[in-house]
């Protein structure tokens, strides 16, 4: 018969599992030493007593799956979990919990049973990186990217076998491409210490080039690059237009290659869509791989808001993310801005509720309140159906007699289904005044284009515009053209603030 000591010993262990697969910061976010991790009815059900009902729907709603896994793993089969609220604790128990918590601060990661968690800190590299490739948040619109990081990192390097060198990664600002350069850079540094590492930008390059000229130590830069295991450059696009900062850069990009090194690029475009790169630059860029990362889709900024919120410490309800991954619909900086705001507003408002270690509770009436401040990505008034069919008309580079007539063609068919739908979107003209600006007799014809639209967004099968290196989806396109439409419209567009309101 199993005896009550060794139920909670094995409860223990599978705490202590849970912590090593969710990292010591977000249990700690979750449970503190009055958590009791308990198996019953002989190891068939696990019940996690917590302090407050936040935590336990937090937990049940978060981390069901997880502890699942590490109970599975300790004891070999499933069991069913309840999470509940221990009782009210008295004064003198708060008190002495509150001393606790204040040493635990400065104490070594502790798991449920007291012992001291058998796991040692990072190894030390010397050599400090902002992102991780743990860290990155994948989504639908960067898999491959984040596939080819993995790939280049985890390759083998004393294997003949090409990693995927060069990598070239693109796509529009603050998708991730600088985070997965810095990753890779990082697992590098930490699993081969003895590697030679270097990430730098397109701009710090030509810095460095300027000066070595300058000051006669063109040697000494050519053998600092030159020697390299792995040379990331971000922001490639930079080199546009310096021709000799170009030249020496492709030499040394021959000389890393030939010497079995490693080049991994980051920039906005495609290489055959910068401007003023020499046509050998772009032919040895687009020799390896060459992937583009895309915008997140809803699922993935929720996702990414709840990650970002969980580093800052803030609890972080579902509905509550939701409202901020739909309001974000553009650049992970954007969430990362919305959460900046979101934790110093927390900090200064009292009524905010407090989880200890600084953790605060992020509700849907604070985030309301800072959309209320800032407006969101919502426009300031009914854009005009022309603002549309110029975004559009850009976006497929195609004149707008061709869009708003009846030509066929897959792509146009395509750019005019996107005007319709964004017409509905983001105005408020009904299907005739949609179809009398676009010279129709009758809008039957633009409700069907509607509805091909939504079913074509729910499908998201991508497709080729020409003049494009790749495919792209149509939920992207909307996305971008959304966005687009919207700032360029409150650019123009003065913002109105309520009387007594002071810039």
């Amino acid at each position: 018969m199993t005896t009550a000591t060794s139920l909670n010993n094995i409860g223990a262990h599978i705490a202590t599992r849970l912590e090593q697969a969710i990292g010591s910061r977000r249990y700690a976010m979750w449970f503190d030493r009055s958590t009791r991790f308990e198996l019953e009815d002989d190891g068939q059900a696990l019940r996690v007593t917590v302090a407050n009902k936040f935590l336990a729907d937090g937990i049940g709603r978060q981390l069901q799956t997880q502890i699942d896994q590490a109970a599975h793993e300790e004891l070999g089969h499933g069991v069913h979990l309840h999470v509940g609220v221990s009782k009210p604790a008295s004064a003198t128990d708060q008190a002495h919990a509150h001393g606790e918590r204040s040493r635990a601060a400065v104490a070594p990661p502790v798991n449920v049973a007291g012992q001291t968690a058998p796991w040692a800190p990072a190894r030390r590299t010397g050599k400090r990186w902002r992102h991780t490739l743990d860290e990155f948040v994948v989504g639908s619109g960067s898999e491959l990217a984040f596939a080819a990081a993995v790939q280049m990192a985890d390759g083998d390097w004393g294997c003949e076998v090409d990693p995927g060198s060069p990598l070239f990664i693109h796509g529009g600002c603050g998708l991730g491409k600088t985070h997965l350069l810095q990753g890779i850079c990082q697992r590098i540094n930490f699993h081969h210490p003895q590697r030679r590492v270097r990430y730098t930008t397109g701009e710090q390059f030509t810095n460095d080039f300027i000066t070595a000229v300058r000051t006669n130590s063109l040697s000494a830069f050519r053998r600092k690059i030159r020697q390299l295991d792995l040379l990331a450059v971000d922001d490639v696009h930079f080199m546009a237009c310096k021709e000799k900062t170009q030249q020496e850069f492709l030499h040394s990009f021959n000389e890393i290659e030939l010497s079995g090194a490693r080049v991994v690029l980051a920039s906005d475009n495609h290489p055959k869509l910068i401007k003023q790169f020499s046509d050998a630059l772009v032919s040895r860029c687009i020799r390896g791989m060459v992937v583009r990362i895309d915008a997140p889709d809803s699922a993935t900024r929720m996702r990414i808001v709840e990650a970002l919120a969980e580093r800052r410490g803030l609890a972080m309800p579902q509905a509550s993310a939701k409202l901020i991954a739909d309001r974000c619909d553009g650049s992970v900086r954007d969430i990362e801005g919305m959460l900046t705001k979101l934790q110093a507003m927390s900090m200064i408002d009292r009524s905010v509720p407090h989880l200890g270690a600084g953790s605060r509770v992020i509700g849907h009436a604070l985030v309301d309140r800072l959309f209320h401040d800032q407006g969101g990505l919502a426009p300031r008034r009914p854009v005009r159906f022309e603002q549309i069919m110029d975004a559009v008309c850009q976006l497929f580079a195609l004149p707008s007699q061709l869009v708003m007539g009846r030509t066929r063609r897959r792509h146009i068919v395509l750019a005019r289904s996107l005007a319709i739908y964004l017409a509905r979107d983001l105005t408020s003209l009904s299907y005739p005044e949609i179809a009398a600006a676009m010279g129709r007799p009758n809008h039957s014809t633009i409700v069907t284009a509607a509805q091909r639209m939504k079913r074509q967004l729910n499908q998201d099968e991508p497709v080729l515009i020409p003049g494009q290196p790749a495919e792209v989806k149509p939920s992207q396109l909307f996305d971008q053209l959304r966005r687009e439409i919207i700032t360029a419209e409150q650019r123009s567009t003065p913002a109105r603030h309520p009387p007594g309101w002071l810039a």
